[in-house]
């Protein structure tokens, strides 16, 4: 990482505690700051209170929703923040079958979905999205 170079901001919207720790923990070991919610409504509250919140990419993670809602959700959320559609929006689904287990799915130009399996596929798509930390 170049020290003259900021490092990347990941705004995290993960609302599963336990998955929360260790998500942050190695995002904070790839070399991102953080802001991170515990819920959407924590989420839309900070968003919404400040004239403009600094975040390189939004990573949301929701329980009980489907890709395409939290996609809905997130695309509300980077609106909401003042974010332009450049910035991307990555959902990792709670639940994934096994056959796309591993997979990046890129919905539209700046939306995917990270069907989940390790952190190394995760911390792939965020070089690729962001570059080097």
């Amino acid at each position: 990482m170049n020290p003259l170079q900021p490092r990347p901001t990941i705004f995290v919207v993960e609302e599963d505690n336990n998955a929360r720790h260790v998500l942050t923990k190695n995002l904070r070991q790839f070399g991102y700051r953080l802001l991170v919610a515990a819920a959407v409504e924590d989420a839309v509250e900070w968003v919404s209170g400040r004239d403009y919140i600094h975040a390189d990419l939004l990573l949301i993670d929701l329980i009980g929703k489907l890709p395409e809602e939290a996609l809905t959700v997130g695309q509300r959320l980077r609106a909401q923040a003042k974010y332009d559609s450049e910035t991307p929006l990555v959902v990792m689904p709670e639940k994934v079958a096994k056959e796309v287990e591993g997979t990046d799915v890129n919905v539209t130009a700046n939306d995917w979905i990270c069907y989940y399996q390790d952190a190394d596929q995760l911390q792939q798509l965020l070089f690729r999205l962001l570059g080097a930390t």
